[in-house]
């Protein structure tokens, strides 16, 4: 649980409003096997609370439950699933440019399954992969957002030698919306390809380069073909220490009622570091870029940074700051936020 301050609640340009607030984060997971399967369920809460805005206060809440099946020496199956209730950030991609007084708040689910077909130190691997997920808006007459979404997938490394391999990774997902009025039914298909890479113990990654192809039923949208990409590096100079590079690019609706939708470029790097085996850093600075298919553009860059003290083995102190802004080409939306938390993390652990 922790105590925090937010100094621009409701991610405006001017007439800024700060708050403080409470927030409890709680989670639970139990961890099974039954031989070499695996399996595991659980539930995490967040639950904020503030001393003035209470139409900013929500419940967000997750259950989810996955499981792994050694079929055989070389042949792996997967499954999970989630069921989430949660809500829209105010100011985030994609979100409402002139919002409610309550938060959009929504339920929504997931389903997916894999098959893999070879080891990680095989010459070669296969994962073909399918999930059904979806989404239902629950406030402020957002039901028109609401929709379906099919993912089939599937991914092939061959290793070229023991510390280099090839990838190729392909996707198609179908996106039905159940508001006829929507104009945003489309197909997805989306193709990769490039190398990864464990070139020492403290460098891995993977560079992975495409095209993203969106077909949209309705002549309203622009259908077209992207260029697609998928990067992440990490180094750890020492066990103690690690760092991540990523970017990536995806596809988004917006929260216009079924008329808009665009594509999120995101570069980041993480740090994450242990100045002892008691006090540990993370940090981390996201850049994002946001281009709409009506003409908006949108710039999102989000810092953040927390020192954690372990005070025993079931009890953690931690500060976090985070700042976020946007800058947009829309008159009047650009802000500025900074959120201070202080926190107390505790928890027990007890396998089976």
């Amino acid at each position: 649980m922790g105590n925090g301050y937010d100094d621009n609640v409701f991610r405006t340009e001017s007439n800024t409003d700060d708050d403080f607030f409470w927030s409890i984060r709680p989670s639970l997971v139990f961890n099974g096997g039954l031989d070499r399967h695996r399996y595991r369920l659980g539930y995490n809460g967040d639950y904020v609370r503030h001393f003035e805005f209470s139409d900013e206060d929500f419940n967000d809440h997750r259950l989810f439950g996955d499981a792994s099946f050694d079929v055989t020496r070389k042949l792996d199956f997967n499954i999970d699933g989630e069921m989430l209730w949660g809500h829209d950030p105010r100011g985030a991609p994609g979100t409402c440019i002139v919002c409610s007084p309550e938060l959009d708040t929504w339920r929504s689910h997931r389903a997916g399954a894999e098959l893999v077909i070879g080891r990680t130190i095989s010459r070669a691997q296969i994962i073909p992969a399918l999930a059904f997920s979806g989404i239902r808006y629950t406030n402020n007459n957002q039901s028109d957002r609401d929709f379906d979404r099919q993912d089939y997938r599937l991914r092939a490394r061959y290793r070229i030698s023991p510390r280099f391999w090839v990838i190729g990774d392909g996707g198609y997902a179908v996106i039905n919306h159940l508001d006829p009025s929507n104009t945003l039914d489309r197909t997805e298909f989306d193709l990769l390809g490039g190398i990864g890479w464990e070139a020492t113990a403290k460098t891995s990654g993977e560079v992975l380069v495409g095209t993203l192809i969106q077909d949209f039923e309705s002549p309203t949208q622009p259908s077209g073909t992207n260029f697609n990409w998928l990067v992440r590096v990490f180094w750890e100079p020492r066990t103690y220490s690690k760092v991540t590079l990523f970017t990536r690019r995806r596809s988004q609706e917006d929260a216009s009622g079924g008329i808009g939708s665009f594509l999120a470029d995101t570069f980041g790097v993480a740090w994450r570091h242990g100045f002892t085996e008691s006090l540990v850093m993370g940090t981390g600075v996201d850049y994002t870029i946001a281009q709409y298919d009506t003409g908006r553009d949108d710039d999102y860059v989000v810092f953040g940074i927390e020192l954690s003290y372990e005070l025993n083995r079931w009890l953690d102190v931690s500060a976090e700051y985070r700042y976020e802004n946007r800058r947009s080409n829309i008159p009047g939306i650009d802000y500025d936020d900074n959120t201070v938390l202080l926190k107390l993390t505790t928890g027990l652990y007890h396998g089976f």
